[in-house]
């Protein structure tokens, strides 16, 4: 009898035990999930209050429970719902704040130089090529095509020999001719390239590549109180995949102008190939306006402050990677077409409404004008289209089901000189007073010309580029320094200031 009793008080000394570890473990889950809140520092304080005030009141009641007859078992299950929601929660804040961490601390860029030959070439390697002539891409103002060599030749056991050449089209034109054997370019060149022989990618082969990083400085890193102070992003879009880091053209250029105070954004579009001089870079020659992404975010920056005479004060860096991988983790978007068309890779889009558009087809929209009326024109407006679905989804219930899949595409894709302090106070300032944004659109626009103009980072080859309009874009800057002095604007009035 005596034996009975005492196994009895034994089993409900076990079921109390593990019922503490497990209220144990809730604290311990609780403290790193404050802790970690207020290292990302993005919920105003009395979210906070409300948060630690219940989160201690689940606390004392989970191990509280554990020493009383009738509320144990409440105690064991509310334990195990909470472990379950703090360890998910604890998941999605950390993984939060190291995408935060990732996107504000790049210090690097990359530069993938290729050592190629023709498709039909019997050299499968670069040591196979190592007697040939090679042509050289000779890059103003970057000598890691030179570098590359250098390490190439390490490689190899001999020194490449090689012609430079500051027109890398007539490089490639030569390796079509047969004038040199091999040639060893800058692969952000690829759509450039591409773009004059539209067979290069399936006429070309790599033997190697180098990729070569370069530190860099950080382009702002200020602390100014973004809450309060109007500010100007330039957004970049560079035409490739994968790491943000690698250099390449800057193929979607558009400053957005944000007046926190006002509760005013204004999207204002420059077209790729604006014609422009490169401040630092190009002297008195003028480039596009893509090609300052190859000399990095603060070469584009600075050719844009010259351009509007406006202070561009940071920059955020995406590609083709970032549009659609977030895309698709939001579900789709919506896209409100200007007009019918069909991409030039097959994608159709109705005039009006395009209801689930996945992220290739986003992009495809996004990068299309030879199917579009007004080419380079309508391009950055589409682009425009794409950028305020993207911020209506984001604003949607489809947040939480794609957040996991949002961060892994912002965290290896998407670069910005906006510091982490800056970017929670942000989104802190807009939990804390939930005031909806007026997210207004303008545009510079352009004539094109493909006869008559050279380019400084492509020598002597004529190619199109767009002469801008000086009425749109003294119209545009009116427009993003009335954004920044407070005034209110309409998208009607905008929209009329353009037609002018």
């Amino acid at each position: 009898m005596g034996n009975t009793k005492n196994k009895q008080r034994r089993r409900k000394r076990n079921r109390h035990t593990v019922g503490k570890i497990l209220a144990i473990l809730q604290i311990i889950l609780s403290v790193i999930f404050v802790v970690v809140l207020l290292m990302i520092n993005i919920l105003p304080v009395k979210y906070l209050a409300i948060i630690f005030g219940i989160l201690m009141f689940l606390d004392a009641f989970a191990l509280g429970s554990q020493f009383t007859r009738s509320a144990h078992i409440i105690g064991k299950v509310d334990c195990v719902l909470m472990l379950v929601l703090l360890t998910f929660a604890n998941v999605y804040l950390l993984r939060t704040n190291a995408t935060l961490f990732s996107i504000t601390s790049n210090d690097y860029k990359v530069d993938r130089i290729a050592f190629a030959v023709l498709n039909s070439d019997a050299a499968q390697t670069l040591q196979d090529a190592a007697g040939y002539e090679f042509g050289a891409q000779l890059i103003g103002g970057s000598d890691k095509v030179e570098q590359a060599i250098v390490e190439a030749s390490e490689e190899v056991g001999q020194s490449l020999a090689y012609y430079n050449y500051d027109d890398p089209y007539m490089m490639v034109q030569d390796l079509y001719d047969g004038n040199v054997q091999a040639i060893i370019y800058n692969t952000a060149y690829d759509s450039s390239l591409t773009e004059k022989f539209p067979t290069f990618a399936a006429d070309v082969r790599e033997l190697s590549n180098i990729e070569i990083k370069t530190k860099v400085e950080t382009v702002s890193g200020d602390k100014t109180d973004v809450t309060k102070t109007p500010f100007t992003v330039f957004i970049s879009g560079i035409d490739t995949e994968g790491s943000i880091a690698t250099t390449s053209r800057s193929d979607v250029n558009m400053l957005v102008t944000v007046n926190p105070n006002t509760n005013q954004v204004l999207m204002t579009s420059i077209p790729r190939d604006y014609y422009v001089q490169l401040p630092g870079i190009s002297g008195d020659s003028r480039d596009k306006l893509t090609h300052a992404g190859l000399y990095g975010p603060q070469c584009s920056m600075d050719t844009l402050s010259q351009l509007f005479g406006v202070d561009v004060d940071y920059y955020a860096k995406v590609n083709f990677t970032t549009l659609r991988d977030m895309v698709n983790a939001l579900g789709g978007v919506d896209l409100d077409s200007v007009y019918e068309f069909t991409t030039i890779s097959g994608e159709y889009f109705v005039q009006g409404m395009n209801y689930g558009v996945d992220g290739s087809s986003a992009l495809a929209f996004a990068r299309e004008r030879y199917n579009l009326p007004n080419g380079d024109n309508d391009r950055v407006m589409n682009q425009q289209i794409v950028m305020k679905a993207i911020i209506n989804k984001c604003l949607s219930p489809a947040i939480l089901t794609g957040y996991m899949g949002i961060m892994d595409s912002l965290s290896d894709s998407f670069e910005t000189s906006l510091s982490q302090q800056q970017i929670s106070s942000l989104v802190r300032m807009q939990l804390n007073d939930g005031d909806g944004w007026n997210i207004l659109s303008s545009r510079v626009v352009g004539t094109g010309n493909d006869t008559d103009y050279t380019c400084y980072s492509s020598g002597d080859q004529i190619l199109y580029v767009m002469l801008p309009d000086e009425n749109s874009v003294s119209i545009a800057a009116d427009y993003i320094n009335r954004i920044k002095n407070g005034e209110t604007l309409t998208q009607e009035e905008i929209a009329a200031g353009m037609m002018n």
